[in-house]
């Protein structure tokens, strides 16, 4: 028996998974401004702050306790507050802001 029709098909998938291959390892290109969302310690709510690594429900009421006597500028202010330490502060320099976030236009 002869599988010349069988070569054909193999070499055709060969070349379309070659093709993909090619076609989807590209870089995608194009004006995507992609820019991390940083938190605000003095504006954003509680629920947000839930978010940020080392704080929980209990140290988010916590902070928003403190900010309502207190203007929190960076998250070195935030050692103030009993159960916030150096570490879990140097954890937030990278994810937070000292400008408020706005909605995007």
């Amino acid at each position: 028996m002869r599988y010349t029709g069988a070569n054909q098909i193999m070499f055709l998938l060969l070349c379309y998974c070659f093709y993909l291959f090619i076609s989807y390892s590209q870089p995608i290109t194009g004006d995507v401004d992609v820019k991390p969302y940083r938190i605000h310690l003095q504006t954003d709510p509680v629920e947000v702050l839930e978010l940020l690594p080392g704080i929980g429900p209990i140290m988010a009421k916590k902070i928003g306790d403190f900010r309502k006597d207190h203007v929190i500028e960076s998250p070195d202010d935030l050692i103030q507050i009993h159960g916030i330490g150096q570490k879990t502060v140097d954890q937030l320099r990278r994810l937070t802001t000292a400008t408020p976030n706005h909605d995007a236009d």
